[in-house]
């Protein structure tokens, strides 16, 4: 990809995984974390950090702006606002169509919990769907974090599973 590929939540376990097949892949990455110190410890060198929280929009205009494709993996408990944060930052920087979008659903979030009772989907899920963006959704399911990290990547490039229709598969 030509432009920067920016992982959300990119001082996590699976973030930090993503970063790092990205950026074996020769790509460009900025990460946006809260953790400068874990940022330093864990981030290959060549990764651009960026202090940001989704829960602050304007925290994200600057490493957002210029991305092709952006990885959402914020840790569980994260207000889904968070991600609606994002996706209008995006939208408003957004020029022909908009960056590619995948989107990490935690299975282990409230929100999984009320889908499972209700069928409904969480609303950062609806959210995406309906940002416009071209995306896909990631459901780990009792996926290990390296699967679901070469999940992420899979939806950016394609390849087997990015359009697999199942609880614990990335979903378009």
């Amino acid at each position: 990809m030509k432009s920067p590929i920016a992982v959300i939540g990119g001082t996590g376990g699976v973030g930090r995984l993503v970063t790092r097949k990205l950026m074996a892949r020769g790509e460009t990455v900025r990460v946006i974390g809260r953790a400068t110190l874990r940022a330093r410890r864990h981030l290959p060198p060549l990764a651009q950090f960026f202090l940001g929280d989704v829960r602050e929009p304007e925290t994200l205009r600057t490493p957002l702006h210029g991305c092709g494709a952006v990885v959402c993996v914020m840790e569980p408990g994260t207000p889904e606002s968070g991600v609606v944060n994002t996706l209008d930052t995006l939208l408003r920087g957004a020029v022909s169509g908009g960056p590619r979008f995948v989107l990490v659903s935690r299975p282990d979030s409230p929100a999984h919990t009320q889908e499972r009772l209700t069928g409904r989907h969480p609303a950062d899920e609806d959210a995406v769907r309906a940002s416009g963006l071209p995306y896909t959704v990631v459901r780990p399911g009792l996926r290990t974090e390296h699967d679901v990290a070469e999940a992420c990547v899979q939806a950016l490039f394609g390849g087997p599973g990015t359009r697999q229709p199942a609880p614990d598969r990335a979903l378009a």
